[in-house]
């Protein structure tokens, strides 16, 4: 095995390049790499061996999946909450309407939408096609 020292080369994660290239060494402590520069960009950055996993790719990699809690509701697709509320009466949207989760209603400028919460006294979040947004409600 090749002694490693500083000035002498090594393969290590680019972060700029983001590839495995050849590097410098500039730093050491004791026996480990600590810093390298890349001999294709000049670029100074801390000694990586590979290309780091993504947190993503490691949670899945390193934990098994949770379980998923017992009456938490799951996102749907917009297509989906569309197909379930055909069959459901719309209200028109106005600030002194009444309105509570679940309501399906017609907003005059976002169109189509479902109440998703309902925040005291006079505040409800609506889902729209495009976006989620707080409107005000209750109001005299």
């Amino acid at each position: 095995m090749k002694k490693i020292a500083a000035g002498s080369d090594v393969e290590a994660y680019c972060t700029k390049c983001k590839l495995v290239l050849a590097h410098t060494v500039i730093s050491m402590q004791g026996t480990k790499t600590r810093r390298v520069k890349c001999n294709t960009c000049s670029g100074e950055h801390n000694y990586r061996a590979e290309k780091p996993q993504s947190k993503i790719a490691a949670k899945k990699a390193g934990k098994p999946a949770k379980a998923k809690a017992p009456g938490k509701r799951t996102r749907q697709s917009w297509s989906d909450v569309m197909q379930e509320a055909s069959g459901k009466p719309h209200k028109t949207y106005s600030m002194s309407g009444s309105f509570s989760e679940g309501d399906w209603i017609e907003h005059k400028f976002f169109g189509l939408g479902c109440v998703q919460s309902f925040t005291p006294p006079n505040k409800i979040t609506v889902r729209f096609t495009d976006s989620t947004r707080l409107l005000i409600c209750n109001r005299s």
